[in-house]
């Protein structure tokens, strides 16, 4: 059945980018063009077509899978003539694709056309990406990526604008998000630039330096709900993957012919015939930590309606007392007895 499912959107496509052709060779202004790739049953195949004619277009010929990155394709060849492009998309995807490789199209004013009906707006990208200046629009990929975009996840509690704000203020972090998708194999090395980005998102502090530790923190200290924990090192790894992996296809918009490996091994799996986001590798917890009693005792000494003093526990760190011995007075503390105390009992 879904094999039946995708011939017929084939088909659909193809009879819908074929009707525009006849339309176009009929019923275009002179002077006009309108090219079309990606609809055939070709999917490389790109054509132009104008008054009376319809030619295909070698130059466009693309194994883009993404009509994202087909877009900024074309509008680098439609620069070859025009000072002015306008590119229409709901899609920030896009938006972003057009900043980042805003230098390399050739035109001097770039549009981005947003929004529905009445409530359209038109972007200068030229003035975007000359303010934000080089450096910035080369990590733009990179960034987007890591921090959510069409086929990776958000961070947890973490928006785009506090993100944003966050990596404006590191020169440091942007060098280190600007080497994402550079190659399509992620290097340790740029792997934990990232992680430490990511752990700057939640905290200011430098004392956490994987997220595993900042999880650790927060946990302690913040008392946060597990869902709004940063990811574990494990599972952030994965994530750099398929953000490197999808920053490498984003940075070769303007190559026609794409030389991509497959996706699985780069953060995704295949479950019979679905690319499914590969989660971690690992548990993300200790068994016995998911079954961990924790008290929440803020004046009592963990002496009255403590969950751990109830249930014959000793209080642990996980707690909201840490195990201090100044603040928890839980009878069933673990005492730990020093090497000169056992040598004076002996």
């Amino acid at each position: 059945m879904c094999a039946t499912y995708f011939q017929y959107q084939v088909n659909l496509c193809d009879f819908l980018s074929a009707a525009f052709c006849r339309l176009g060779e009929h019923q275009l202004p002179p002077q006009k063009e309108l090219v079309i790739g990606g609809g055939f049953r070709d999917g490389e195949k790109a054509v132009t077509v104008t008054r009376g004619q319809c030619r295909e277009v070698q130059a466009l010929r693309s194994n883009h899978e993404e009509a994202d990155t087909r877009m900024i394709l074309h509008a680098k060849y439609a620069a070859r003539t025009d000072r002015r492009l306008v590119i229409q998309s709901p899609d920030t995807d896009v938006l972003i694709l057009s900043v980042s490789h805003f230098r390399s199209l050739g035109c001097p004013e770039l549009w981005f056309r947003t929004g529905l009906k009445d409530r359209q707006r038109m972007i200068p990208v030229h003035d975007i990406a000359h303010a934000l200046g080089e450096k910035l629009c080369r990590s733009l990929p990179g960034f987007h990526a890591i921090t959510g975009c069409d086929s990776t996840s958000i961070l947890a509690g973490i928006g785009k604008k506090k993100a944003w704000d966050s990596f404006c203020r590191s020169t440091d972090h942007q060098d280190s998000v600007s080497h994402l998708g550079e190659e399509q194999e992620l290097n340790v090395t740029t792997a934990g630039k990232c992680e430490a980005f990511v752990c700057s998102l939640y905290t200011t502090s430098k004392k956490a330096s994987t997220v595993d530790e900042l999880r650790y923190f927060m946990f302690c200290k913040k008392k946060q709900k597990n869902e709004m924990l940063p990811p574990t090192s494990d599972c952030l790894l994965q994530h750099l993957k398929r953000s490197n992996y999808q920053a490498f296809v984003w940075r070769h918009a303007l190559e026609a012919m794409q030389d991509l490996e497959s996706p699985e091994g780069h953060g995704w799996v295949r479950d019979e015939k679905h690319l499914l986001p590969l989660l971690m590798t690992k548990a993300p917890s200790p068994e016995s930590l998911l079954e961990l009693t924790t008290c929440k005792c803020k004046t009592s000494f963990c002496l009255r309606n403590c969950s751990c003093n109830n249930t014959g526990l000793s209080c642990t760190e996980g707690c909201y007392c840490m195990a201090d011995d100044e603040v928890c007075k839980n009878p069933h503390g673990v005492t730990c007895i020093s090497d000169s105390e056992e040598s004076d009992e002996e």
